[in-house]
Parts: structure tokens; C-alpha cells; sequence
């Protein structure tokens, strides 16, 4: 038998029946002789050492990374707790400059601000310190959010320096505003762009910040905080700062021109009271070139209105046709709604022949009552009229002006009455210009007041500055109730006349009960009483009986319950047919509402979105006389009388009278009002603001 051969790369080295793990048996070895009784050891790994070393090397790291933790998790709370205690003092900073900057208080706000800086200054001290630098470049590998830390901090830094400028150049205005405008345009038109652009910019770091902020309210809770009052007062401001900007736009765009611009100045008499405010017994036409005064010319009204001058003949409102048939710029300020009162003097002043034929416009109205030239002349003290042999003050102005305006010399020569007025005006300007810093900033927050009660009201035909005056109800319009309105609207409007200057010596009193329906109606009792005290004074102007036409301006579709109190009046009305005479359109758009209500001797009408019930109201001298007026609101398809609902009366102030208001409100049947917890509430003010706004609740 043939042997067979086995092939030498079948046969290990080394034989053996059972393979042990991690022995290598292919490696070539050599025989050796075998000691059977020696057992054969594995051989060690080779990554054993590192394995321990692995693990000993993670342990510590751990270690480490826990003392750097605690230590870390330490200094981030102290960190922390710093950036709580003086962020929350910044942001009530924040808050209380600009609850100071739309108060025109920059002096206030400038304060705030300044510790501010102080706060910021110190709180990035803080964060600078090498250990904390350390601790936000370690914690922010982890969380990136506090890598913005450094960022927000001269986001807010920004904002409060834009703010600072804003309130330093705003109070450099309140303060040297006047002399700039007669001295140094160029100033004045530099601190208003200097403001804008505080704005524009403070507009667009509050945006960043908010953004920021949000992304920072992990770390603490004062980033929460910003987000939420930066936010807040962005998002309730945010309307007025678009509007300002606006406004300044559209006052840099009028004033700072090459070319002279006019604005209209109408002084207003409330002695004898017109729905727009006082007669206008004078004018000024204030001639404005970059942002400086040139020039200031007083006229008497009736000048423009002569027959030489006067081209346009105008029908004028009805119960003008009592003193007057010719409409004109003297009897314009007719309307309650001052813009409208504004449009129809500027319309007839252009129209007049003084300023047609130099192709003269009016830019803007300015209305002044009597009381803002005693409130000057109270802070500019006593000022001699040698030419007069005259001393006027705040307490004596009036009585001595009339007087001679009535029956002074120049009257007495044929000449302009109202001279005087041209006369005292220079010396008054000058007086202003001479003021100290206090004597202007005490200037300022008078005329604040007059704004508020409405005895300055002003009026702009370029569009940004008129919404900007509208919006902060400077202007003397009309409140606009909307569609959706439930509530009560006032206004009792008085005009005199020819009843000479009787109203500065009329006071007069409201008193007004609203009683609610369940159904949401409203019934309203008004009372007016007028007393006339002026029957002890010498000059016959002051004791004339007050002739009143009266207007009680309510809610649209109210309707007259009754009336008494009232008086009656008859007069041969002109004849105006086929003589020329042209129609103002906002007149004959109310007129053509007009209705006798019968029984009465009273109209009802439409005006300026309103209802409208009218009548005459006379108060002889010496005596006191009551108008008693009933109407009804309707409630209105939308309103559903329920416990949450708000319901809001509104009370409108006439330019040049003082009305001492009562009113009471009573709540449907079942309901009390939650602001007097009472099924009554009541609201007195001797002096009310321009325009009062309560809005009540109801509860069950």
C-alpha cells in the first residue's frame, strides 16, 4: 500500500487538542524539551496599562471638573445675584425717564440716567474681573447664551446713553427753546435733529434689546425683567415715539426753510366767548425763516375784514345774522371742532386782499385765550406802556386793555383801537428774551397747563404735524367716538352774542346725571346755571345782559326729552338772495341737519359727528339763571348689558370757559360700578382738564 503524503502547510508547529484564548500558537517556536508538570501561563496584555491609566486619568478629571463646577457654580451665583440687584435698579431707571420724558420733565429723566451710568459702569467693572471673565469664556463653551452677556451689556450702555442725550438736549430746549427762536435758529434746528435722532436710534436699540434680552432669561431672572419692561413701555410707546419722529419731520421740513413761512397767532377774547374759543379781537401774522423769527405783526381783525379788502362775501351762521351779514375772519372761529375753526379764518384771511395779493399762506394756527397773556405777564412781572401812560400786569390786563380798546385815545382819533396791542406786544417779546433759565422753565410749564386746559390749542395743514398735535389732543378737535362706543358724550358750548364782554364776569356750573338702562339706553339730566356777576362793574360792557346761543354737543341719535329755562329770540333775518353771497361747506353741511323741535324754541342738529340740541340762553346782569335739558341715548344693537362691561363718559371743555362739573352716574338695575363699589358714582372737578375720560365697570 502506497503511503500518502500530507501536505507540510496542514501541520502546526506545535500540536495540542484543546486551544487556550489568548495564546498565539502560530508563531514559530522551537523544540524545546517539555517539563509536563510546569502548567503553560497566558501571556499579559499589551493595553492593560492603559486601561488604568484610562480610568485613574477620567477619575480625575471628574474631580477637577467638580471643584471647578462648585467653584464656578459659586462666583456665577455672586455674579448673578449682582446683575439682579443692579439691573433691576437700571430697568426702574428706564421706566421712570421715560414715564419723565413724555411729561417734558427731561430734567427729571437726565437724573435717572445718570445713576444709570453709574450702575452700568460699576456692573461692567464686575463683569471684567479676570476670574469672571474666565467664568463666562468657560460657561459660555457650555451655554452659548452667556456669550451674549458682554453684548447686552453695551446694548443697554447704548440705549442709556441715546436717552441721556435725548433728555439733555430736550431739557436744553424746555430751557433755552425761546431765545433760540427768536435768536438763533440755527440752534433750534440743531437740537431738534439732535432729538431725532436720539429717537431713531433709541427705536431701533430697544428692538435689539428685547431680542437679546429673550435669549438671556435662562441665566437670571433680571434679563426676564428687561424683556418684560423694556417690552412693555416699547410696545405702549412705541405709537408716540413713531409719532414724534413724525412730527419732528414735519416741523423741520416747515421751519428750517429758506423761504418765509407765516403762521397765524388769533388772540382770543373769553369775555365774549365763540364756540372755537374767544372773540378774535387781534391777530398776529409770525414770519418764521431756519428756524428763526423775523418778524411779528400784530392787526387789528377788522383791518383784513374791511370792505376794501374784503373780495369774498359769505353767508354767515344763523345766529351770527343777529350782529352781522357778512361773514368774516372776526366771526370764523364758529366751530367747537378747532380745526375746522382754524381752515375758515386762514380761509378768509388768504382770500382778503392784505395777503392775496402778496400770495400770503398760513402754515399753522396758533390760538391764545386772554389768561396765557396773564400767566406771561405773572412771570415776567409788571410792564410800562409809556406811550399809554399805562402799566399792565396779570391782574389788571384785561380791565385796562378793554378800556382802551373801548374808549381810548386812538379810538377817540379814528384810529386802529387795537394799537396798543402792537404797542405792548415788542415790549413783551422783549421781556421774554431777557428771562433767566428759571424764568423760561417756569414759562414752559405754564404754557403746559394752558395746553391742558385748552386754552392754547394749535392747528397744522402739513400732515404729520397735525396727527401728531391731534394724537396728543392739542389741537382742540372733536373727540371721533368709534362704531363701537357705549358711554356718554358732553360738551356744553357757549356763544356770545351781542352781549358785550359779559362772560368775564358769567360763572358757570354743570351738573349731569346719567341713569343706565338694563337694556344699555341712557337717560340724561343736565343742569346748566350761569350767574352773571358782572352788574357792579362801571364800564356798560361788563354789565350787558349775556345774550347766549348754547349747544349741547351728545351722542349721535339722541333725542330730547324736554326742556326748560331756555329763552326765546327773534330777529329779521337778511336777505341774501341774488347778492353774491357764497356758502361755507362745513356750515351748510350742519345747517342742513337743522330742526325746529316744537314746543321748545330749540333746534336739533348734526356737528362733527355728534348730536347737536341748541337754544338761546340769556343771563341778565346780577342774576342767576338754570337750563334744565332731558335726553335719551339709545343703546345701540352692540351693547349687552354684563357684569365686565365698561362703559365711559366723555366731558369736552370749551377754549375759554371755566365750568365747574358735577357728574353722577347711576348703574343698571342689579349692577354696581366696581371703581365705587356703589350702584353710584360721582365726579367733581372745579376746573376740568380739555378733555375727561371715565371709564367704569360694571359687576354684578
Amino acid at each position: 500500500m502506497k503511503k500518502r503524503i500530507v501536505p507540510a502547510k496542514n501541520i502546526d508547529p506545535v500540536l495540542v487538542d484543546i486551544r487556550k484564548p489568548g495564546i498565539n500558537y502560530k508563531q514559530p517556536v522551537r523544540f524545546v524539551k517539555l517539563n509536563l508538570t510546569h502548567v503553560l501561563q497566558e501571556e499579559p496584555a499589551r493595553f492593560g496599562f492603559y486601561k488604568k491609566f484610562l480610568r485613574w486619568g477620567t477619575a480625575l478629571v471628574v474631580v477637577v471638573f467638580i471643584l471647578m463646577g462648585t467653584l464656578l457654580a459659586f462666583n456665577l451665583k455672586e455674579v448673578k445675584a449682582l446683575i439682579v440687584e443692579k439691573g433691576d435698579k437700571i430697568v426702574s431707571n428706564f421706566t421712570f425717564s421715560v414715564g419723565a420724558l413724555r411729561a417734558f420733565e427731561p430734567a427729571e429723566a437726565g437724573l435717572a440716567l445718570k445713576e444709570n451710568t453709574e450702575e452700568l459702569s460699576s456692573l461692567n467693572a464686575i463683569l471684567e474681573r479676570p476670574q469672571n471673565r474666565v467664568l463666562f469664556s468657560v460657561v459660555g463653551s457650555i451655554l452659548p447664551a452667556f456669550k451674549e452677556a458682554g453684548a447686552f451689556l453695551s446694548q443697554i450702555s447704548a440705549l442709556n446713553l441715546n436717552f441721556l442725550e435725548l433728555s439733555e438736549a430736550l431739557n436744553d430746549l424746555k430751557g433755552n427753546g425761546f431765545y433760540y427762536f427768536q435768536n438763533d435758529g440755527q440752534a433750534l434746528v440743531d437740537r431738534l435733529e439732535g432729538i431725532r435722532g436720539s429717537i431713531q436710534g433709541v427705536t431701533g436699540q430697544i428692538e435689539s434689546i428685547r431680542n437679546t434680552a429673550a435669549n438671556l432669561k435662562s441665566i437670571s431672572s433680571f434679563f426676564e425683567n428687561v424683556e418684560g419692561q423694556i417690552g412693555d413701555q416699547y410696545l405702549k410707546y412705541s405709537s408716540d415715539l413713531h409719532n414724534l419722529d413724525s412730527f419732528l419731520g414735519g416741523l423741520l421740513a416747515l421751519i428750517d426753510s429758506e423761504d418765509e413761512i407765516h403762521i397765524l397767532l388769533l388772540f382770543q377774547n373769553p369775555a365774549e366767548i365763540r364756540p372755537g374759543g374767544g372773540f378774535i379781537g387781534s391777530y398776529a401774522d409770525l414770519q418764521v425763516e431756519r428756524g428763526q423769527m423775523t418778524n411779528l405783526e400784530v392787526q387789528d381783525i377788522y383791518w383784513p375784514d374791511h370792505p376794501l379788502n374784503l373780495e369774498l362775501k359769505v353767508i354767515p351762521p344763523d345766529p351770527l345774522q343777529l350782529v352781522t351779514k357778512d361773514w368774516g375772519a372776526r366771526d370764523a372761529n364758529w366751530f367747537f371742532d378747532f380745526p375746522t375753526s382754524a381752515r375758515t379764518v386762514t380761509g378768509f384771511l388768504e382770500n382778503s386782499k392784505l395777503y392775496k395779493e402778496q400770495d400770503v399762506t398760513f402754515k399753522g394756527v396758533i390760538a391764545l385765550n386772554i389768561n396765557v397773556m396773564e400767566t406771561i405777564l405773572g412771570i415776567i412781572g409788571p410792564v410800562p406802556i409809556e406811550e399809554y401812560d399805562l402799566v399792565v400786569d396779570r391782574d389788571n390786563f384785561l380791565i385796562e386793555i378793554q378800556k382802551e380798546v373801548e374808549t381810548g385815545r386812538d379810538k377817540k382819533k379814528g384810529e386802529n383801537p387795537k394799537k396798543v396791542l402792537s404797542v405792548l406786544t415788542p415790549l413783551i417779546l422783549e421781556r421774554l428774551d431777557q428771562m433767566g433759565e428759571e424764568g423760561q422753565r417756569s414759562l414752559i410749564d405754564e404754557l403746559e397747563r394752558h395746553i391742558t386746559k385748552k386754552d392754547i390749542m394749535i392747528f397744522a395743514k402739513e400732515g404729520d404735524l397735525a396727527a401728531f398735535l391731534n394724537s396728543k389732543n392739542i389741537d382742540g378737535a372733536v373727540y371721533p367716538l368709534p362704531s363701537s362706543f357705549w358711554g356718554s358724550y358732553l360738551a356744553v358750548v357757549d356763544a356770545n352774542i351781542a352781549g358785550g364782554k359779559s362772560d368775564a364776569f358769567v360763572r358757570q356750573r354743570l351738573e349731569v346725571r346719567l341713569d343706565i338702562d338694563t337694556d344699555g339706553g341712557v337717560f340724561t339730566d343736565l343742569t346748566i346755571e350761569r350767574k352773571h356777576e358782572g352788574d357792579k362793574q362801571e364800564d356798560p360792557w361788563w354789565r350787558k345782559d349775556n345774550q347766549n346761543f348754547i349747544q349741547i354737543f351728545t351722542n349721535p341719535a339722541s333725542t330730547l326729552v324736554s326742556l326748560k329755562g331756555n329763552s326765546t329770540k327773534s330777529f329779521r333775518r337778511p336777505d341774501y338772495d341774488g347778492e353774491g353771497y357764497a356758502v361755507n361747506a362745513d356750515l351748510q353741511e350742519i345747517e342742513e341737519t337743522r330742526v325746529l323741535i316744537a314746543g321748545y324754541d330749540a333746534w336739533s342738529m348734526e356737528a362733527h359727528g355728534k348730536s347737536v340740541f341748541a337754544t338761546w340762553f340769556t343771563t341778565p346782569a346780577g342774576k342767576t339763571r338754570t337750563l334744565n335739558l332731558r335726553y335719551q341715548t339709545p343703546s345701540g344693537n352692540q351693547v349687552r348689558v354684563s357684569s365686565g362691561k365698561r362703559f365711559r363718559f366723555i366731558f369736552e371743555r370749551q377754549s375759554g370757559v371755566k365750568s365747574n362739573l358735577r357728574v353722577t352716574l347711576g348703574a343698571p338695575l342689579g349692577y354696581v360700578w366696581s371703581e365705587s363699589n356703589s350702584p353710584i358714582f360721582i365726579y367733581e372737578d372745579e376746573d376740568p382738564d380739555a378733555r375727561v375720560i371715565l371709564d367704569l365697570t360694571l359687576r354684578k
